[in-house]
Order: structure tokens, then C-alpha cells, then sequence
């Protein structure tokens, strides 16, 4: 221990030492594992408890643990190693088009809009279902 070390703990003084300072930095990767086959990318975080969700999921013949849900703001952070299946839900075209630059590896991409207004829009739940017809 060096003298700066003791005299701050004689003082009281707590010092701390960050495990990850690359995080404060901005570089910050979200590694996807070799076991996940599906990315949901929405614009607010998912429940994976939803029951719309877990029928898509079984349709797909994909296991929960197989899947990795994210938000757009997080999917500039992927590090894909293997091809996987991505899933976007969204209305906004911009942020589509600007997440499917991290969209690397990709096996099949379905698009839809958001949760709420899928779940209500017959013609976009029948898109989807093509989707992963085609995709599978």
C-alpha cells in the first residue's frame, strides 16, 4: 500500500476501482452468444412473458433462451459472430434503416411495426407470419 492509499484510509476514505472503465468511454458490446438464433429489436424493452410474443417464438420453432431481446438504442452495440435471425418492431422507417447497418449475419429479417399496433393490425400479423414462413 502506498502512502496515498494509507493516508485516504486513515481518513475514512472509500476508494473504488471500476471493472469495466472502457463502459464511461462509450465502447460498450453486447456479445451474442453461439446459442441465441433470434434478435427482437424494439423501441422499448420487451417482455418476454407476453403471450403474443411466446406464439411467435413457438411458430418459429425458437426457444426462449435462444432468443435476445434488445432495444434500437442497443443494437449499435451487437457483436455477432454467427448468422442469426433478426426480428425489428418499429413504425419509424429511419430507425429501421439505421439499425439494419449493425445487422450483421443475418439468416432472415422480419420487420413489423411495434408491439401494440401488431398485436391490433390483422395485415401485419399476416405479414409477419410470411416472414417466418419464408424465413424457417
Amino acid at each position: 500500500m502506498n502512502r496515498r492509499d494509507h493516508l485516504l484510509q486513515e481518513l475514512g476514505i472509500t476508494q473504488w476501482q471500476l471493472r469495466r472503465p472502457d463502459v464511461l468511454k462509450g465502447a460498450i458490446n453486447i456479445a451474442v452468444e453461439e446459442h441465441i438464433r433470434l434478435l427482437v429489436i424494439a423501441e422499448c424493452t420487451l417482455s418476454a412473458r407476453d403471450f403474443f410474443i411466446q406464439d411467435v417464438l413457438r411458430s418459429a420453432e425458437i426457444k426462449l433462451q435462444d432468443c435476445l431481446f434488445l432495444t434500437f438504442s442497443q443494437a449499435a452495440h451487437l457483436t455477432v459472430q454467427h448468422p442469426v435471425n433478426y426480428w425489428l418492431l418499429s413504425d419509424e422507417q429511419g430507425i429501421i434503416e439505421q439499425t439494419l447497418t449493425f445487422c450483421t449475419l443475418q439468416n432472415s429479417l422480419w420487420q413489423t411495426p411495434d408491439l401494440p399496433r401488431l398485436k391490433l393490425d390483422r395485415r401485419a400479423k399476416q405479414a409477419l407470419w410470411k416472414q417466418i414462413q419464408t424465413s424457417l
